[in-house]
């Protein structure tokens, strides 16, 4: 791969490629650091390695995407998506994932594999996607807004985590235009 077409951090190049099981162990670390210590995801249960192991697999039977973010061979963040709710009214309608390493965040990481996402749900006929986002977590919000996405609802007092009430603020892109 040449220099100008992937992600360059420092000397070191950033790959973005499909998920796999051997991934699982790195994804789940960094997501569980995100559920841990922050109020970025409502979820407050950790994940097994047997959860995101399914979590991949299902993302390819069901023609989901599941991508990571590597450099120098670890996994520094991932972006996933998945049907928004259950039932086929909602086959083209998806809802979105991504966390990346606290200490690799602000690096440009976030918009690559939101990049990969979109492009990837576009070619494969979906019409739109959302982001549910913590209403405490501006820097989502704005990261979310620069890339097209819109404020379509504000949902309060719907989330509880570490002892606080929280808003989830619901984000729409439409990825077809017909």
């Amino acid at each position: 791969m040449d220099r100008n077409s992937n992600k360059w951090y420092g000397d070191d190049q950033i790959v973005i490629r499909g998920a796999t099981i051997e991934d699982a162990v790195a994804i789940m670390q960094i997501w569980n650091n995100n559920i841990s210590n922050t109020f970025n995801t409502f979820n407050s249960r950790i994940k097994t390695e047997t959860e995101i192991i399914e979590k991949i697999l299902e993302s390819t039977k069901k023609r989901f995407g599941f991508f990571v973010s590597e450099c120098q061979g670890e996994v520094i963040g991932f972006a996933t998506y998945f049907q928004f709710r259950n039932g086929v009214g909602y086959e083209k309608t998806l809802e979105h994932t991504i966390v990346i390493s606290d200490n690799k965040q602000r690096l440009g990481l976030g918009r690559a594999l939101m990049s990969k996402i979109l492009d990837d749900a576009k070619t494969k006929d979906f019409q739109s996607i959302f982001a549910g986002v913590s209403s405490l977590n501006n820097k989502a919000v704005k990261f979310h807004e620069s890339l097209g996405f819109k404020v379509v609802a504000e949902l309060p007092r719907v989330g509880y985590k570490f002892g606080t009430w929280l808003d989830l603020t619901l984000m729409q892109k439409f990825l077809q235009t017909d």
